[in-house]
Order: structure tokens, then sequence, then C-alpha cells
């Protein structure tokens, strides 16, 4: 299943969200300032399963 939630008048960034299964979300930023945002204040939704890839990313 693919669910695109694109939000382009946004200022801070565009996400096309792609659902991939029933764990989680993609999220496809313009630029890594915008993806450093979302982790700082989202970090608590990420799934213990991604956790340690994901933070290897962003540390």
């Amino acid at each position: 299943m693919r669910i695109f939630h694109i939000t382009p008048n946004s200022k801070r960034v565009i996400l096309p969200w792609y659902l991939y299964d029933d764990r989680g979300w993609d999220v496809i930023a313009s630029n890594q300032e915008d993806l450093d945002l979302l982790y700082e204040e989202l970090n608590n939704w990420i799934l213990d399963y991604d956790r340690e890839q994901i933070d290897k990313i962003f540390k």
C-alpha cells in the first residue's frame, strides 16, 4: 500500500511519506537540515526496530 502526503506550501520541509507496512513511514526531504529538525523533534517516534540505523545517520 502506498500513501503519499505532500506538503508543498511548507516553508520548512516537503514530505513525501511512504507507508511501507505497519511499522512506520519513510520520510524524504529536500535538504538535510529539514531531516535533522525532524530527527530532533520527533525522535521518540523512531521505532526500536530502526533506531540503531537511523541514529548512525544523524549522529
